[in-house]
């Protein structure tokens, strides 16, 4: 494969799905907290309806009716059945990925971030860094927009050996704000995975509150998920 995002996505797929072969009924049932009202194994129906959709270019894979008829679709079948049809779905969706560049680059950040959220669920860390890292953190390019839109002075993200650069000229002048956060924590709160709480205990240098709601995609959620 070419294609970055590709790679992130097969990488995350295969560890993804192999330990979701390992887990018991209990463990498939248990509730996702950064996905309220789904199981463990809904999301997982999920994200292989992301995987079909795509491929039989449905529109508007990630709306929010598309993704409760995912998790409806799926709710009946065995967890064997699900993961048998996200492995078929699989390898015509990576033919789509090499060719749309990084056009579809949200998708391996989707199933990276639902990974994250279904080993929150058990407690059972892993896969926090590598390719679908890397493509998580590219969320930041969202919020570098937001905030140029509202015209925010310049702040900057400091995530391990790579810095984010937010906001119009942000590259040209000293930043107004910034932040050093490890990766791991910078992708799960680009994903709407942290609290308001969480994200203001970071380390910043300057005032972070009129930049926090530019820094998530998806709604914050209202506990910590206890990461």
């Amino acid at each position: 494969m070419s294609n970055p995002v590709a790679e992130a996505y097969v990488e995350t797929y295969e560890r993804f799905s192999s330990w979701v072969e390992t887990l018991d009924e209990e463990l498939l049932s248990a509730p996702v907290v950064a996905c309220p009202g789904w199981s463990v194994k809904d999301l997982v129906g999920h994200v292989t309806g992301v995987a079909v959709d795509l491929h039989d270019e449905w529109a508007g894979v990630a709306q929010s009716d598309s993704t409760a008829r995912q998790v409806e679709e799926r709710r009946d079948r065995s967890i064997a059945e699900v993961l048998e049809e996200w492995s078929a779905a699989v390898p015509p969706l990576v033919e789509l990925l090499e060719q749309a560049g990084s056009g579809l680059t949200a998708v391996a950040i989707d199933v990276w971030t639902h990974e994250q959220d279904a080993r929150n669920a058990v407690g059972q860390s892993g896969g926090r860094d590598g390719l679908g890292l890397a493509m998580a953190l590219k969320a930041a390019i969202a919020s570098d927009q937001a905030i140029q839109a509202v015209g925010l002075p310049p702040m900057q993200i400091t995530t391990g050996d790579k810095t984010w650069y937010l906001g119009k000229e942000a590259r040209q002048v000293d930043a107004a704000v910034t932040l050093d956060v490890d990766p791991y924590e910078a992708a799960r709160m680009l994903m709407g995975r942290r609290t308001y709480d969480e994200m203001r205990a970071f380390d910043w240098q300057g005032d972070p509150e009129p930049y926090l709601t530019y820094l998530h995609r998806f709604t914050v959620p209202e506990q910590s998920l206890g990461e």
